[in-house]
């Protein structure tokens, strides 16, 4: 462990970097405190230990530039100088010192300063370790939860998909999928878990794995039967009705709940299904630009909230129509003024471009609310799921 000292009498130095070195450090010696910061610069030490008072620059000046500059571990700042005063302390503790000896020292408590300097270097930099061990897991959880998302969406003759998902951290609380149940009927669904994190992301897995669209004795989107063709399709209405069941204490046990939407298509005539629970309204586009937000469906589910909607919201898509599904990521996008994207700028955009491919005006409504709030990364966990049905 490096340690630079900055002292421009010689004597005093020389003391210094004797004592220092008994202690078992690596020591460095500079005159001022310019010849220090160069030093430095070229090299950071771990412990700084200056004095006040110097030619060229001084050791307030010195500790200031070391606190800004871009060092790739903690640096551990103490100053040695004749001023004992209060505001003297108070000074070179505020221009970014963590301790501060007056002269003239005792070689003791140097000795108790460079060790808690010692400590707090190597505390953070098996902290740095820590992290960086966790950043490695945490892209690994990453990876596992982009492995859940659909890679390659259904592209029917009569209906086309496109998605988005966008973590505002390694990790997310939305998920989707889209699914092909049998030769009639596509399902898909849309999950937002409150919050962000490792913690909304477990949830998300976990309610990915219950919504498995393959056949079993606990299926929810598949219901076994005893006679051909031995499953029934669920209704989104009836899928909604039993989530709600099964995480009702949900927000009392873990202070988390979810929104959730899932859609049912039936490719032979364009009739769409949907049930929503407490979900940003989906966007109908119709062919001209025309956009409505549909408004249906209950409270989220977790909160163990009383449900009115039994019934499935039915649909017959026309030729050219497209539906889009997001998380509030892009809605509740925030501007550096205070105002969020919000719905009615989404309808602008869905309006304006409505006659662009389906893949590119999903590009062009993320850049926008990017461009809305200045910034690359969202605040929150951004998804989207959108289709366009072909009648012919």
């Amino acid at each position: 462990m490096k340690v630079l000292v900055a002292e421009d009498d010689r004597i005093s130095r020389a003391m210094l970097e004797k004592a220092i070195r008994r202690e078992g450090f690596e020591v460095v010696g500079a005159g001022d405190g310019q010849e220090a910061w160069e030093l430095f610069q070229e090299d950071p030490a771990n412990i700084v230990v200056t004095d006040w008072m110097m030619p060229e620059m001084d050791g307030l000046e010195l500790c200031r530039r070391i606190r800004s500059a871009r060092v790739p571990h903690y640096v551990y700042i103490i100053f040695v100088s004749a001023k004992g005063e209060k505001d003297a302390v108070v000074a070179g503790l505020e221009a970014g010192a963590d301790d501060y000896i007056t002269k003239p020292y005792d070689p003791a408590e140097l000795r108790v300063r460079l060790k808690a300097g010692r400590r707090i270097v190597e505390l953070e930099r098996r902290l740095k370790d820590q992290n960086e061990e966790l950043r490695r897991y945490l892209e690994a959880a990453a990876e596992v939860q982009r492995s859940l998302l659909p890679k390659d969406l259904p592209q029917l003759p009569h209906v086309e998909f496109a998605a988005r998902f966008i973590p505002s951290a390694f990790v997310s609380g939305d998920i989707y999928n889209v699914f092909r149940l049998d030769e009639e009927h596509i399902g898909f669904y849309q999950i937002d878990v409150s919050g962000h994190g490792v913690e909304a992301a477990f949830l998300s897995v976990a309610l990915y794995q219950r919504l498995s669209p393959h056949l079993h004795s606990q299926s929810l989107l598949k219901v076994s039967m005893e006679c051909s063709p031995y499953y029934r399709v669920s209704k989104p209405s009836e899928v909604v009705s039993i989530l709600d069941q099964e995480f009702r204490t949900l927000f009392e046990e873990q202070g988390r709940y979810f929104t959730f939407l899932y859609g049912l298509l039936d490719l032979r005539q364009g009739e769409l299904r949907l049930s929503r629970a407490g979900h940003t309204l989906p966007f109908l586009v119709h062919r001209g630009g025309e956009v409505e937000c549909l408004d249906f469906g209950g409270p989220p589910l977790g909160f163990g909230l009383p449900r009115e909607d039994g019934e499935d919201y039915v649909l017959r898509l026309s030729e050219g129509e497209r539906l889009l599904v997001m998380s509030d990521g892009i809605l509740e996008a925030a501007a550096p003024s205070g105002g969020i994207y919000g719905p009615e700028r989404v309808k602008e955009v869905l309006r304006r471009y409505w006659d662009l491919p389906l893949e590119e005006v999903l590009n062009r409504l993320i850049d926008e609310a990017r461009a809305y709030q200045g910034t690359e990364e969202f605040s929150d966990d951004v998804s989207i799921l959108a289709l366009q049905w072909r009648s012919s």
